[in-house]
């Protein structure tokens, strides 16, 4: 027998009525589902803080805490726990006082929130040394040369290179009070680009404990020098943060200041020129 083909009835669309019946249903279902507590106005009140509502006006959010110590002056960057960058300048005069390293002991910095602050045992199992930014030798006196062992004038360095070009590059940049009266450095880690295998390029670096503090690929040091009846004149070196031959001339590392500025994000020759574009 031949089987009888049931025919299919189209259904019918809804009407005006049954729409705006179901839109109301479907909202007093919503209106009686539970709210994520998330979401709720409520959960502010259980945060207050003392301050009047006008408080971002005049204290905007501190991008970059600055420190003003006896023998330098820095810049502090809390997502890598380094410094942005560190100021000092020196003179043959302050280069002749009387200073000891003996009782001097690397500590956090107390003026750095302590969930922003790098510690002593971030370092511990590291196999970096804490490298100065601002040497200890070129403290003016025992309390800045004390001061110089705070973490934020510190940064992770390759034993290599810390107790080899930089301290190179350090003696010469005290050699140099010796033709100048003055001279001016600002120094800081850098985080540079590589290329990746698929050709593209990349920012990466180690940190270390558990602060996370980074370990920079590079070192920059700026040197500005004022000649006796001269302008201000500048060099920049950007160096690697590893092994260096020292038979490696200094240089190979000399680059533009604007190379230093675009690699830091900072402009440090606008207090030389500010109207510069």
């Amino acid at each position: 027998m031949a089987k009888r083909k049931r025919k299919t009835q189209k259904k019918k669309p809804l009407t005006a009525f049954q729409i705006f019946f179901l839109g109301i249903v479907t909202g007093l279902a919503l209106y009686w589902i539970p709210l994520d507590h998330d979401f709720s106005p409520a959960q502010f009140s259980e945060n207050p803080i003392a301050a009047p509502v006008s408080v971002f006006a005049k204290h905007p959010p501190i991008t970059a805490p600055l420190i003003e110590r006896e023998g330098y002056t820095l810049a502090y960057d809390g997502r890598t726990r380094n410094a942005h960058w560190v100021y000092h300048k020196l003179t043959a005069e302050g280069l002749e006082k009387k200073t000891s390293r003996t009782d001097c002991e690397f500590q956090e910095d107390p003026l750095i929130p302590k969930h922003i602050r790098a510690t002593k045992k971030d370092y511990q199992g590291s196999g970096l040394d804490r490298g100065h930014l601002c040497p200890a030798a070129d403290s003016p006196s025992q309390t800045a040369m004390e001061e110089s062992f705070f973490l934020t004038n510190i940064a992770p360095q390759a034993p290599s290179f810390n107790r080899g070009y930089w301290k190179k590059l350090e003696k010469h940049i005290r050699e140099l009070t010796k033709h100048y009266p003055i001279v001016h450095i600002f120094s800081g880690p850098l985080y540079r680009k590589i290329k990746g295998r698929n050709g593209k390029h990349y920012v990466k670096y180690e940190v270390i404990g558990k602060q996370d503090v980074a370990v920079p690929t590079h070192f920059f040091a700026l040197i500005f020098v004022e000649p006796p009846s001269k302008k201000m004149q500048v060099k920049g070196y950007i160096l690697p943060n590893k092994s260096i031959s020292s038979k490696v001339s200094l240089s190979k590392f000399l680059v533009p200041v604007e190379e230093i500025e675009s690699a830091s994000g900072v402009l440090f020759t606008q207090i030389l020129s500010p109207t510069k574009t």
